[in-house]
């Protein structure tokens, strides 16, 4: 139980976990959770980090429900946090701090486009895999990586601007 805990960065829920019991994220301040595909927990309805509706939206971490195992990740675009260290767009996207990687868009994120700045060059795994709606990125020509399961549920497309 996690009740309560402050976690800099990203917290991996350990494989073989089957079940969250309700008030188990009560309090607690992660930056990224991921869920495992063992876990019986698929709707981000489901997480409940404070008993205030509107502080639990302003709180929710980036979630990943993973539907394979976490050994099978490509690391080179997964985006770890490994000090916590990331900053925030007025949108609800979070850059690393020299803003060359896209990491991911907070549950917040609601857009159905958003424009990736100039000078970005990695768009993590899963960085949208938050959104429900279709979301359209425009993208730089920076941008060389593009990682795994880029959009949620809703889908999406990628469109390279010609700058």
């Amino acid at each position: 139980m996690l009740k309560g805990a402050s976690v800099k960065g990203a917290y991996w829920i350990p494989e073989g976990v089957e079940e969250i019991e309700p008030g188990a994220l009560l309090g607690c301040r992660i930056g990224t959770l991921h869920v495992p595909w063992t876990a019986l927990l698929h709707e981000h309805d489901q997480l409940v980090f404070s008993e205030d509706a509107e502080e639990n939206e302003e709180i929710t971490p980036a979630v990943y429900f993973w539907t394979k195992e976490y050994a099978n990740r490509d690391e080179e675009t997964w985006a770890f946090e490994d000090e916590g260290e990331f900053r925030i767009d007025d949108n609800g996207v979070a850059y690393s701090f020299d803003g060359n990687r896209l990491l991911f868009a907070r549950f917040s994120f609601t857009g159905d486009e958003y424009v990736v700045p100039d000078g970005v060059v990695t768009i993590c795994s899963m960085a949208f895999a938050t959104c429900r709606q279709f979301v359209t990125l425009s993208i730089p020509k920076s941008v060389r990586l593009i990682g795994d399961f880029v959009f949620g549920p809703g889908g999406g497309k990628i469109v390279i601007r010609d700058e």
